[in-house]
């Protein structure tokens, strides 16, 4: 499989540039190499677009996950592609699962229906890299698309994440970046003083995304 030919340039990009000194250092390295690498974003906090793949992002700790909504074969094929980009990253990524290693798997094999799926981990530069998909399944009166996730998370980064900090988020709100201000206003935990700050920010970007969670944490639908 040629992964070139499956996945999008912003994909590969992502993944090459996948470094805890750099796309995951800070909240500018994040949004700057993100930007860099093809993905657009959108108006609500660590949001951006690339060619039919979603990314949630956040700041603290930097960190994202890169989402893809489509049939079982086209899931399948587009997770096979990132695991063979990390394989051939040869010393660079080491594998860890404590379930099947699927990455081996074809497209069509039984195993995806009769095995259960668990993430695959892979580390290096200071990065975790965890891929996992999902297959169509029935949800209520409904169906649940197959879907794939990508994560990057950095190594040091607690499996709990990190604790609130509510000095930090006063501090950032009146003196951090632009980018660093539209992080925020999407930040968990964030509170309400802090977001009504951040609505009437001198940014449009940062009033745009802080109106974007206002109108999430209301429960109304988003137009």
């Amino acid at each position: 499989m040629d992964p070139a030919a499956v996945l999008p340039h912003a994909v590969l990009a992502l993944l090459d540039a996948a470094d805890a000194d750099t796309l995951l250092r800070d909240a500018e390295g994040l949004a700057e190499g993100l930007t860099d690498e093809g993905w657009t974003p959108e108006v609500e906090s660590g949001r951006f677009g690339a060619d039919g793949w979603d990314i949630v992002s956040s700041a603290w700790a930097p960190g994202l996950s890169a989402f893809l909504v489509g049939d079982d074969d086209e899931v399948r094929t587009a997770a096979l592609a990132i695991a063979a980009v990390l394989v051939e990253g040869g010393n660079r990524w080491s594998l860890d699962t404590e379930g099947p290693d699927w990455s081996t798997w074809s497209v069509d094999d039984h195993r995806w229906q009769t095995d259960e799926i668990d993430w695959l981990l892979w580390s290096g530069r200071g990065v975790v890299v965890s891929l996992y998909t999902a297959p169509e399944t029935a949800a209520g009166p409904g169906v649940l698309p197959a879907h794939l996730q990508l994560a990057l998370s950095r190594a040091d980064t607690p499996d709990e994440g990190l604790p609130r900090d509510d000095a930090r988020d006063q501090r950032v709100a009146t003196e951090g970046s632009v980018v660093e201000r539209w992080y925020l206003a999407g930040h968990e935990g964030l509170s309400d003083d802090v977001l009504t700050r951040l609505e009437a920010d001198d940014d449009g970007r940062v009033r745009a995304a802080a109106a974007s969670e206002r109108i999430l944490r209301q429960g109304s639908p988003r137009g």
